[in-house]
């Protein structure tokens, strides 16, 4: 489970779809291109995070039995964040631009009853590279009641780090936007001793997923889905005021974590509408653990348009090591970590949010000359975010909060427009 889907600060979304960004589970040729747009206001003059991110997808039949997809990302971001996490909410803001580009293939096999895919993705920004090989694989059981999938990635990942040496914790100095990292040969992480280095994480992600037929109208999926973190995971360039200093953000190198969800869908035919329901519950070794529970509903309006309409709630818990500010100033750490990350804080927060869906098909005759089907997303979505008391029930008077996220109201809105077409 990655928490950045539910926790994003106070937040404006605009996201413009030129063509959808996925490609559908059947033998289809299509093509995908879309743009989108983030916006982020954070309070106090603290800055925000604006990030322009166009996708292009393509995938094709080689055959019978074989697909290939191939995928190009970017995301162009800018913004000013907080220099230091600290219980003075005013001290400034620290602007940054990069670029991130990411590459993706997938080779994929698939039977009357079966398929397998074998997937790659390189991943590059200035202090950050991603390389990561997967599989998965599903099956129809007999009777095409049930199926069961199974799906596995490994990523070799490198982030640039200043080089502290042999500097203990509270020592250590944190990255700026002026540290060079270099790389060699564009690719590779090189160090440049006592200026930066380039440090090893290494991600095991595993997941199974069995859907099952109840009924002619209803269905259930239960998803099983585990991860492993092995290296450097702070945040290099994030400072806490721990007393007088204000070190770089030191949180463990090793993270195990698991999540299991349940999902119902029922159609009603005289309705013409579907109701569908879901909860998911998440650990970790940090003792962050939470949960949510969504309840959704789809009303398809004749043969060419849907609209769904959700609400989501999720509530988790603080890591063992995280502080609200004014305590990590006052009190000192909670052990041998400190962090001044919000997806690490006590937080709770609901979600609600409605899609419109337009579907064209060509049928003899192709839409714009060019695709079979064409099907138009309007998404819009609405976020409310409330930060807990932290560990011990303390109080939060200088923590996330006051940093981050919005006084009271809605904390976040997003908007998405999409187009995908098929041929």
């Amino acid at each position: 489970m990655q928490l950045r889907d539910w926790i994003s600060g106070a937040a404006t979304v605009v996201a413009v779809g030129v063509l959808g960004a996925a490609r559908p589970a059947h033998a289809e040729d299509s093509a995908a291109v879309s743009t989108s747009v983030f916006e982020e206001k954070r309070q106090g003059g603290l800055g925000g995070l604006t990030v322009i991110h166009p996708q292009a997808d393509v995938g094709i039949d080689l055959g019978r039995y074989v697909t290939l997809d191939a995928g190009y990302a970017a995301d162009a971001v800018t913004g000013a964040t907080a220099t230091v996490y600290q219980a003075d909410a005013t001290s400034g803001a620290t602007k940054f631009a990069d670029l991130r580009q990411e590459g993706n293939a997938a080779l994929g096999f698939q039977g009357k009853r079966s398929r397998i895919v074998f997937s790659g993705e390189f991943g590059t920004e200035r202090d950050y590279l991603s390389r990561q090989i997967g599989a998965a694989a599903s099956i129809d059981l007999p009777g095409r009641n049930t199926t069961v999938a199974l799906a596995y990635s490994h990523s070799f990942d490198q982030v640039c780090d200043k080089d502290n040496g042999m500097l203990t914790p509270l020592d250590r100095i944190a990255l700026t936007g002026a540290d060079a990292c270099a790389k060699s040969n564009g690719v590779a992480g090189k160090d440049t001793p006592g200026t930066t280095v380039w440090r090893d994480l290494a991600i095991d992600t595993a997941q199974v997923t069995l859907t099952q037929n109840l009924s002619p109208t209803t269905n259930m999926q239960l998803v099983a889905y585990g991860q492993v973190l092995d290296g450097f995971q702070s945040n290099p360039y994030r400072r806490v005021r721990i007393g007088p200093v204000a070190p770089q953000e030191h949180i463990p190198n090793a993270r195990a974590r698991w999540s299991a969800t349940a999902r119902i869908n029922r159609f009603f035919p005289k309705l013409h509408g579907a109701v569908h329901l879901g909860g998911r519950f998440y650990d970790d070794t940090w003792r962050v653990f939470g949960g949510d529970v969504e309840l959704a509903y789809s009303q398809y309006i004749g043969n060419s348009m849907l609209l769904y309409f959700h609400a989501r709630a999720y509530q988790q818990s603080a890591a063992s090591f995280f502080k609200d500010a004014f305590f990590y100033e006052t009190e000192s750490t909670a052990g041998e970590y400190f962090t001044g990350d919000r997806e690490l804080s006590p937080v709770r927060n609901a979600m609600i949010g409605a899609k419109l869906t337009l579907i064209t098909v060509g049928g003899d005759k192709r839409v714009w000359r060019l695709f079979e089907k064409l099907q138009l997303n309007l998404k819009g979505d609405v976020l409310i975010l409330d930060q807990l008391a932290g560990n011990n029930n303390e109080p939060n008077p200088m923590g996330i909060s006051k940093q981050f996220i919005y006084g009271g109201g809605l904390d976040a809105v997003i908007l998405s427009l999409g187009l995908l077409g098929n041929y």
